[in-house]
């Protein structure tokens, strides 16, 4: 035992203090985002904002693989006037001119979400949802570990 003391000291307690913090601070924004755009396709405001600009942002992993995302630069004025300007990735092809119908919540237009779009849990939320469990635990189990060894 007097080698994992060693090993396991007040600054293994906080570093896995810190990666359970983290864990849980990025399940709370995933939640909060999730929960965000589901009252935007609920209580949000329809618009029909035209699509000022379109490109696709390639994005390629260290194992060689390459993603591609959709993105649209979309214009649209609010009932009060406002004219807004906002970034959307999209899953469906839109090209510059055309009308895309979108929500809102009045509070703050710049966030749209697609006025079609369902938010249920897809594979790439669960399986991050899953990671930022394992990084909790993680955490947790490294705290318990360092302060059982450290008799403390």
């Amino acid at each position: 035992m007097l080698a994992l003391g060693a090993t396991y000291g007040p600054g293994s307690v906080l570093l896995g203090l810190l990666v359970a913090a983290v864990g849980v601070v990025g399940l709370v924004s995933m939640v909060r985002a999730a929960l965000v755009n589901r009252r935007t396709m609920r209580e949000g405001a329809l618009a029909e904002a035209r699509c000022l600009e379109a490109y696709v942002v390639h994005n390629r992993s260290s194992d060689g693989y390459t993603t591609s995302q959709r993105r649209l630069i979309l214009g649209f004025r609010t009932p009060e006037g406002r004219e807004v300007r906002t970034e959307m990735v999209a899953h469906v092809p839109y090209a510059v001119g055309d009308i895309v119908p979108v929500r809102y919540l009045p509070e703050c237009p710049e966030r749209v979400v697609p006025a079609g779009a369902s938010f249920g849990i897809d594979l790439a939320s669960g399986l991050k949802g899953v990671v930022l469990v394992g990084v909790i635990y993680a955490g947790l189990s490294l705290t318990v570990l360092a302060l059982g060894a450290s008799g403390g």
